[in-house]
């Protein structure tokens, strides 16, 4: 445990940025039963329930109340950005994070923001067992690219002098393959192999994408591979979602790994689950039960938190094992408690 703990303090101010997305989420609960005399309000309690409930509304209308509880930040990049800031690394933000100026709801994040955009507007509904995410797609230019660089003219700079470029959210934002493109182009490319350093990914949630596109977005992640370390980070239904389209329906999540490696030449596969969280790297194959929160205070952001936990213990130089274990925790301490958690609060709980 010493031996992490001087490698965790370590990598303190080790530099990530993050790109590109940036949301306005109204975190709300879809109400069952309104509230009596006698009765408090009855919510959905699961996603099963609620979507039982719209199968038998088909053909007719129906009218769903929702208990607004709070607006905050939301999307990929706020919440992985906070997650990693919080344990100390230096990130920059190149995201949609308001125009004119940053919105204030992104103020308080304790990292370096640069905002090329309004931000978007979502809509969280939250579950016992998960979440549904209601969103309005982005407007785009024919050169998203320009579009940054326009706003944030430092952009390719920040990303060239990353010790970790970590690209969220592709799934959801429309113009995500170009941009991806172009930091592989302009920040990444031109430089020789440094496989010190390293490219997060995470896919978000692909199953509105065709089999195609997957492909031809994991065939990018292969061309990083020749440059940085590669980390793809899946959810268990991304990762099925990748073993249906382009791989035969494979659906053991181990074996799922080792092919998306081989195929596509990255080095490293992360599947983290409601059970249980998968790495596969070039040293073989870790597995390690997820500790799982019964009552959780907060949902919304909890798998951003994993990656930005996984960056940080990737940076600071942790086994494969210690990796799996550190952000897992760093994970279920911030469901418990409901607030992104301090290093030294990891630590405690380790």
């Amino acid at each position: 445990m010493s031996t992490m703990r001087e490698l965790l303090r370590r990598a303190a101010g080790r530099r990530v940025t993050v790109g590109f997305d940036g949301f306005i989420d109204t975190i709300a609960r879809p109400v069952a039963r309104t509230a009596t005399a006698d009765a408090p309000a009855q919510y959905f309690e699961s996603i099963p329930a609620f979507g039982q409930y719209l199968v038998e509304h088909g053909g007719k209308s129906c009218s769903i109340a929702l208990h607004v509880e709070r607006r905050q930040l939301g999307g990929n990049l706020p919440h992985l950005s906070r997650a990693a800031s919080m344990l100390g690394l230096d990130v920059s933000c190149v995201g949609m994070l308001g125009q004119p100026g940053i919105d204030p709801v992104f103020s308080d994040l304790p990292c370096k923001l640069y905002s090329f955009a309004p931000a978007g507007e979502a809509t969280a509904l939250e579950f016992s067992d998960g979440k549904v995410f209601l969103a309005a797609d982005a407007v785009w230019s024919d050169d998203p690219w320009q579009d940054v660089c326009a706003h944030v003219p430092q952009a390719e700079q920040l990303f060239r002098e990353a010790e970790l470029i970590a690209l969220v959210n592709w799934s959801e934002l429309d113009a995500s393959q170009a941009l991806w493109q172009a930091v592989y182009d302009r920040a990444v490319r031109p430089d020789r192999a440094n496989f010190s350093r390293f490219a997060f990914f995470d896919l978000c949630d692909c199953t509105r994408r065709s089999a195609e596109q997957l492909d031809q977005v994991l065939k990018l992640l292969g061309r990083f591979a020749t440059r940085r370390t590669v980390v793809l980070s899946l959810n268990e239904n991304e990762a099925l979602d990748c073993g249906r389209k382009l791989l035969d329906g494979l659906d053991d999540l181990g074996a799922l790994t080792e092919a998306l490696c081989q195929r596509y030449g990255i080095q490293q596969v992360l599947v983290h689950t409601i059970h249980e969280t998968i790495l596969r790297t070039p040293d073989g194959l870790t597995r390690e039960k997820t500790r799982f929160v019964t009552q959780p205070r907060i949902s919304t952001g909890a798998g951003d938190h994993f990656n930005g936990a996984s960056c940080f213990a990737l940076l600071a130089g942790l086994s494969d094992r210690d990796r799996v274990h550190f952000a897992g925790v760093f994970a279920s301490t911030y469901v418990a408690k409901g607030s992104t958690p301090t290093l030294d609060e990891v630590l405690d709980a380790l």
